[in-house]
């Protein structure tokens, strides 16, 4: 028998659950895209003028300073500027040293310098590259105009709000450092979220820019670590206990 109609109807989606799970196995990072994109989708046509107007209209408060706070934790100079100097620093220490053994540990931390840094600012120059691309108009663009939607390859500064710069920077960093010190992880990733959400909170990025911004952080610092880990380039710091091997 070739079964009822709603028994085919179950397997064939059965058959599509199980071709999905596979790809998204096997192919992590565009599986993610995909369902990131189809959530600022979602989010553009329907989450995300109710939601800034709900928080634009909140009124001032501690939790509202708190954010306003946090925020600034998503400019990208504040990783850029220690992880390069690191790095410099590192590498000039490796030249001058003359022992072997401390020589090597500078270079380590050098490496892993190096790879936060890059990870950054790579992260950097994609999302600035797709604001300009895509140009989409901010909230303030609603709030002072009435005005939603894109201005495609518009570079004023007005039309540039998707990606969140600062969700995709502080992502990008805290996933990196998920990497390098991973010891800590929840508490990178929780830094991660509050300075991602802030961006909505204060009515900065709509909720979609900030779930593509956060994507392309955590995105390119793995692609970044693949690229380090195919050179055998090993970015983890081992501090305390971790430096001698035990867990």
């Amino acid at each position: 028998m070739r079964g009822r109609p709603g028994e085919r109807v179950l397997d064939a989606m059965s058959g599509v659950g199980q071709q999905i799970a596979r790809s998204t196995r096997r192919w992590p990072l565009a599986a993610g895209l995909v369902h990131v994109g189809l959530i600022c989708i979602v989010s553009f046509a329907l989450f995300d003028r109710p939601l800034a107007r709900l928080f634009h209209a909140l009124p001032a408060t501690d939790a509202i300073g708190f954010f306003g706070t946090i925020t600034g934790l998503g400019l990208a100079p504040l990783y850029l500027v220690p992880t390069g100097g690191a790095w410099i620093f590192c590498l000039w220490r490796v030249r001058t040293t003359p022992y072997g053994d401390l020589a090597r540990r500078f270079r380590h931390v050098a490496d892993s310098a190096l790879y936060v840094f890059l990870s950054v600012a790579l992260t950097g120059l994609l999302t600035d590259g797709l604001k300009v691309t895509i140009g989409r108009l901010p909230p303030r663009a609603l709030f002072d105009h009435g005005l939603y939607g894109v201005v495609p390859f518009n570079g004023h500064w007005a039309a540039n709000a998707f990606p969140s710069g600062h969700a995709s920077t502080v992502f990008a960093a805290m996933t990196a450092l998920v990497f390098v010190l991973p010891r800590y992880d929840l508490a990178w990733l929780t830094l991660a979220v509050l300075v991602a959400l802030s961006r909505v909170v204060l009515a900065s990025h709509y909720l979609s820019d900030v779930a593509m911004g956060s994507y392309i952080g955590v995105a390119v610092a793995i692609v970044v670590h693949r690229l380090f880990d195919a050179r055998g380039v090993d970015v983890r710091l081992r501090v305390g206990r971790d430096h001698h091997g035990e867990p």
